[in-house]
């Protein structure tokens, strides 16, 4: 499949580099850019020599700004009120049953829609031009999917905060990484090539223990806390016969770590 919205390309590294690429609609996403993504997500699920994921986007001014409104929405008008489709369906790579770690770059405006990206990202950095909002409420629509989907990323205060603020308020790099909507800032230069050394470094470990990882972490939101711990264990018994096989542990070469 060819992609009209997206850029796609893997590296020697085992990354694939996925890169919305609507600058001139500041990245927003359509139903093209979704059926896109079904595919592309896919196309990573299924291959083997692909072990960390990218996410990025192209232009100066924004990551993305939600869903592209000047084309209607999101919404299908054709639809009944109970067959609208949440986006994150389509975009979402926990949703797309991808395990491979992703890796999401922010810079610029993350509006709104956005959240779909970061909400289901494993690693989210950002530069320190990076504005994060939810515009929903200035516009009289309902916040409530991407808030929602954020709670297990940022505090409650910070969430309520920023969907019931609207188009008021904008939350800086800095405050980003206070709140751990980000666990990292870097300048603009530097973002993408930070992001792949840090996809690179996960490509790096053994696959077996990358993907248990997410998983198990990624299903325990679901889940009671004892059920979530127990239900962690399988991944254990299954993950670590085939990652153990895969390092010699006692002769492994020391890491050139960074204190973050």
């Amino acid at each position: 499949m060819t992609y009209d919205t997206l850029l796609y390309d893997e590296d020697a590294r085992g990354i694939a580099l996925v890169t919305l690429n609507r600058p001139e609609f500041m990245n927003a996403f359509d139903r093209q850019m979704g059926l896109e993504f079904v595919d592309v997500w896919a196309r990573i699920r299924k291959s083997e020599s692909i072990k960390a994921v990218v996410l990025r986007a192209a232009g100066d001014r924004a990551f993305c700004t939600g869903a592209d409104v000047k084309k209607g929405g999101w919404a299908d008008k054709t639809q009944g009120p109970f067959d609208l489709e949440d986006p994150s369906g389509y975009l979402g790579p926990k949703q797309n049953r991808v395990w491979k770690p992703v890796v999401c770059a922010v810079h610029g405006l993350c509006a709104g829609g956005a959240f779909y990206f970061i909400n289901e990202s494993d690693i989210v950095i950002c530069s320190d031009d990076a504005q994060f909002f939810d515009p929903h409420v200035t516009f009289g629509l309902v916040s409530a999917v991407e808030p929602v989907g954020a709670m297990g990323r940022m505090p409650l205060a910070d969430i309520t905060r920023m969907a019931l603020m609207g188009n008021d308020e904008r939350i800086s790099a800095s405050t980003a990484l206070r709140i751990s909507l980000v666990t990292e800032v870097t300048n603009r230069p530097e973002l993408w090539s930070r992001a792949e050394e840090i996809a690179a470094t996960l490509a790096n470990k053994p696959a077996a223990a990358i993907q248990g990882t997410v998983k198990a972490i990624w299903e325990s939101a679901d889940l009671p806390r004892t059920m979530a711990v127990a239900n962690a264990l399988k991944y254990c018994q299954l993950g670590n016969p085939i990652g153990k096989a895969e390092v010699d542990r006692w002769n492994t070469p020391r890491a050139k770590w960074r204190l973050r």
